[in-house]
Formats: C-alpha cells, structure tokens, sequence
C-alpha cells in the first residue's frame, strides 16, 4: 500500500532513511526542516504486511518540481513511478539514489533521462579535516542577508553551479553560506544545500574563472566545513570536476560512493 506519510509515520520514516544518511541526506533534511504538511514538499510511504505487521519499505518526496526516493529491494517501484508519472505538476529532476535498486528512472513511464550525471560522493571525518588558510588579501566569513545581491550576481553566471535568486537566499535565511572577499567585493562563495542534526551536504562551491587559480574555493570550503564541524554536523559533497575533487581530497574527505542526479523531460508519444 502506498500513502501520503504524515507525522504518526515519522519514526518508521527516520527508521528506514537513517539506513544510509549520506544517501538520504536531502530527504532527511527535507523531513527534519519541513516536515508533512507542506504543500510543496510532500512525502509518500510504500508499505507491506507481509512480516506480520505494517513495514515501511520505500519513501519518495517530491520537493516543489524535484524528486527523491529511497527504499529496499523489494518495495514496490512500478506504483511509486506512477505517482511520479501522474502528478499534476511536470517533474524536472531526480535524485536517483534509490538503495535498493540501481536506478528509479527506468519505472517511469512518462519520462525519460534528458541528462544524467553520476558524480563521487564523499563524506569529511573530524579527524581527517585538514583545514586551508585563506590567500593573502582574501577575507573568509560566513555570509548574511546583506550579502544576497553580491550573491545573486555571483551565482547568476555560474554554468552548472547557477542558482535562481530564490535559491541564493533560501541557504542564507535556512542554512549556511561562506564566502571569499577581496576589497569588498565576494570573489567566492561555498553554501549547504541541506542539512539535519548530524550531517550536511555542501554546495554551490563556485569561483568565477578570474578568480581562479588562487585557493579561493578551497579557502571557503575549508571555513564552511570547520563552522559545520564545530556544530557538531559531518560535512559531504558530490562532484565531477576532477580539479573539484582535488579540492576536497586535500581537506581529508574520502569517497563513500556514487551519487545520481537525472534531468527529466517528458516522453513525446505519436499519435495513433
């Protein structure tokens, strides 16, 4: 049986995604912070009997047009697909991280992979941190809601890494952004896009390429990653870019993983 979760699920619900945090940190977070009853964060539970009682054995989120899922190999994945493929709002990106099977994207019907980027997930122990010093001239602090146009002009050119201004300012108001200043002007800048109580999943690492070649990600990935130690929060991040991921090696993170992001677009049927 599959149903909206509501908060009488959230102990089942914790219980099954704390299988693996890092996996489902978004997922996670999005229950930690937003709870059940937001309409544009909504959570559904795949559930059997087959084991003498209610086992939950699948989750799926939907957060605004994005979606995410996590579940054991036997959950029922065709009729979670089809809550995707149904819902009135068009689906534009899946987290496909699912744990029990290699991919979601393959049981829906209605769309297909327009891209899809397999990228190293890597996770930061205390004791392996080795923290980076700023260049010289450079400032590294933690940003604040004055920051948001420097911020927006940072991030509106920013290729894969771009951000709406309304994913600028929902990190400062909700969670964490570092930055990097020369001279009064943001030259760099490292956020969270989603955190709980004991991890957090960093992004946004962005120079523009003028300012590259300086340490200057490395300088505020280093400070983002001591501020979310020091609250006690396990710091991870995925990436691609090979220069990236020298980066992060460098700071002591190690690989844990895969990580699977999906464009969606959807499946143009003929007529006939």
């Amino acid at each position: 049986m599959i149903r909206l979760l509501t908060d009488y699920d959230r102990e089942a619900a914790f219980a099954l995604l704390n299988r693996d945090q890092t996996l489902n940190l978004y997922l996670l977070g999005n229950m930690e912070t937003l709870g059940f009853s937001q309409d544009f964060c909504q959570f559904w539970g795949d559930w059997d009997d087959v084991h003498g009682g209610p086992r939950l054995r699948a989750i799926l989120n939907r957060y605004m047009n994005g979606w995410a899922v996590y579940g054991l190999s036997d959950a029922n994945w065709p009729d979670l697909a089809r809550i995707i493929d149904d819902y009135p709002q068009p689906a534009a990106r899946l987290q496909d991280n699912p744990g029990g099977v290699a991919s979601f994207a393959p049981f829906l019907n209605h769309y297909r992979p327009a891209q899809v980027h397999v990228e190293t997930l890597m996770r930061l122990d205390a004791a392996d941190f080795r923290p980076r010093p700023s260049p010289p001239g450079i400032t590294v602090r933690r940003a604040i809601l004055d920051d948001l146009p420097a911020l927006v002009a940072l991030y509106a050119n920013a290729g894969d890494m771009s951000r709406s201004p309304a994913g600028v300012e929902r990190p400062l108001r909700d969670r964490r952004v570092m930055v990097a200043e020369e001279a009064g002007e943001v030259v760099s800048a490292a956020l969270t896009n989603a955190e709980t109580e004991s991890l957090a999943m960093i992004g946004g690492v962005f120079t523009p390429p003028p300012a590259r070649g300086r340490g200057l990600s490395q300088a505020v990935c280093s400070a983002l990653c001591a501020d979310l130690l020091a609250d006690g929060k396990q710091p991870a991040l995925y990436w691609k870019n090979p220069a990236a991921g020298a980066v992060y090696h460098k700071l002591g993170f190690h690989t844990v993983g895969e990580w699977r992001s999906v464009w969606l677009e959807p499946v143009r049927r003929g007529r006939g």
